[in-house]
Order: structure tokens, then C-alpha cells, then sequence
């Protein structure tokens, strides 16, 4: 599958939402954001497929762009994106994390699921807080996060 960014207005912010790879061509499709996008940006990662270290270049590259005058969000993190926040700290940029996705998975019928984790809902405000117990919706057994907590929430101490 291949890449496609759709703008969608949300009141004075737009909404930039990622589909498909961050990979080598990447660049190809970020570069035209840069001109269409308004002084308040939401990142949407909800659709991103992977992220590769070609990606990874290009996606910095456009950060340090975008960045420039204005007020960045990124919402529903993927937790490949969230690997990325946690290796690459000028990933994020100066954007500000308002939601991430944790994969869940239960042992007892291995049902697996991600739990958004939202900023002034179930976001923990440190990497060392922990998080709320997550029941599995298939047969109620207390379901494992795939991650260790501390190492996947460690963005939020560093930023």
C-alpha cells in the first residue's frame, strides 16, 4: 500500500492524518505539507503501517520544517511511532504527545487489541506511574501490555 496525507480542518488546527509507511518516499509526499499546512498542526499516526530508517531521515527532515512557527500535536501514536519517540528524540520534535496506542495481548485466549491512551483520561504523567488494569473483551482475563510500561512510556520523562 501506498502513502497518502489528507488534510481535515478541526476548528483552527489542522488535522495532517498519515496513511500508509514512514519510508524512502516519504519525503516525496511531506514535502507539499509543508505549504498546505496552517500555524496549528494535529498529526494523526492512526493509519501508519511501519517505520523504516529511510523513513525515519524523512520524517525528521520534514519535522524540522514543520516546526518552524508552529504549534505541533501528534495523536493516536502507533506503538511503532512510539518506539520511534523513545530511540529518536528529534522524532517528536517539538511536538506535543496528546494520545498513544499500547498493544495488548491476553494469555489466557489470546485475543490481542490496542488501548488508547489518551492525555487527561488514562494517560500516565510519568513512565513510572503504571496504568490501569485492562480487562480482555473476549473472556475478562486481565490482559498483558506487550511492552514493558517504564520503557514505553519513557518519553513522557523526557519530555
Amino acid at each position: 500500500m501506498g502513502i497518502t496525507l489528507n488534510i481535515e480542518k478541526k476548528g483552527e488546527w489542522d488535522q495532517l492524518v498519515y496513511v500508509g509507511p514512514i519510508n524512502e518516499d516519504s519525503e516525496v509526499h511531506l514535502k507539499p505539507m509543508l505549504s498546505a499546512l496552517g500555524a496549528n498542526v494535529i498529526i494523526n499516526f492512526r493509519k501508519v503501517e511501519s517505520v523504516n530508517s529511510c523513513g525515519v531521515r524523512a520524517w525528521i527532515n520534514f519535522m524540522r520544517e514543520v516546526a518552524k512557527g508552529r504549534n505541533l500535536i501528534f495523536e493516536e501514536c502507533t506503538p511503532e511511532i512510539v518506539c520511534q519517540i523513545n530511540m529518536i528524540p528529534n522524532f517528536r520534535g517539538s511536538a506535543k504527545v496528546k494520545s498513544v496506542y499500547a498493544s495488548y495481548a491476553c494469555a489466557q485466549c489470546d485475543n490481542q487489541t490496542w488501548v488508547l491512551f489518551e492525555e487527561g483520561r488514562n494517560l500516565p504523567s510519568s513512565g513510572t506511574d503504571g496504568v490501569s488494569e485492562q480487562k480482555c473483551e473476549k473472556c475478562g482475563t486481565e490482559m498483558e501490555m506487550e511492552e514493558l510500561e517504564d520503557e514505553f512510556f519513557a518519553w513522557l520523562d523526557a519530555a
